[in-house]
């Protein structure tokens, strides 16, 4: 009797340990909303950190496998319409994405080099580094769609907005139909941005 009460316990155990709730296992996918900025290689950097692409402009090239810069290196952002029709955004950055985007920028600028925009894997933009870049706020022109734009509102705090409440606690989804004008001259003062 005793041992039968035994498997019966450890069969309960296991079936318990098992089940998806007790693992914290769920059925729904994890929104995942990823921006990567990778600088264009070097002919040293070699086969292994660089892998070969085609720009938007149909010029091929080599770029870095690491991003210089990703989500976790953005701080807030102000996304913008353009008169095309597609999505643009001011990404400021926190500290250590600023000084790599500073130091590529110098190290880098003049020479023609690229910096390719991926959002959630997707080619968005094709920069050219043609100065320095100090005041750690980077520019993605255009190229977003509104849900790729609704989803980094989502995010990330909004530019001038980071200790309001509303921006810790997002409640409300963000609907697309409420995508920001292009901000005023004021609002981001001393802001640079590379050009295309």
């Amino acid at each position: 009797m005793k041992r039968i009460l035994l498997l019966l316990g450890i069969t309960a155990l296991t079936l318990i340990a098992m089940s998806p709730v007790h693992a914290g296992a769920s059925n729904k996918k994890k929104d995942v909303f990823t921006i990567r900025i990778h600088g264009e290689a070097s002919p040293e950097d070699g086969e292994k950190f660089s892998v070969p692409v085609i720009l938007l402009d149909g010029r091929k090239t080599s770029l870095s496998i690491m991003p210089l810069l990703n989500e976790h290196d953005i701080k807030s952002v102000y996304p913008f319409k353009n008169p095309d029709g597609t999505g643009g955004a001011y990404l400021r950055l926190d500290g250590h994405g600023s000084n790599l985007l500073t130091e590529y920028s110098i190290e880098r600028m003049g020479r023609g080099n690229i910096l390719a925009v991926m959002v959630n894997g997707r080619q968005v933009t094709d920069l050219v580094v043609d100065k320095a870049i100090r005041d750690g706020i980077f520019v993605i022109p255009s190229g977003m769609t509104m849900a790729e734009e609704a989803r980094l509102v989502n995010a990330f705090p909004i530019m001038g907005q980071e200790n309001s409440k509303s921006q810790k606690k997002k409640k409300q989804p963000f609907s697309p139909a409420n995508i920001m004008l292009p901000p005023k001259a004021t609002d981001l003062s001393g802001a640079s941005a590379p050009a295309q």
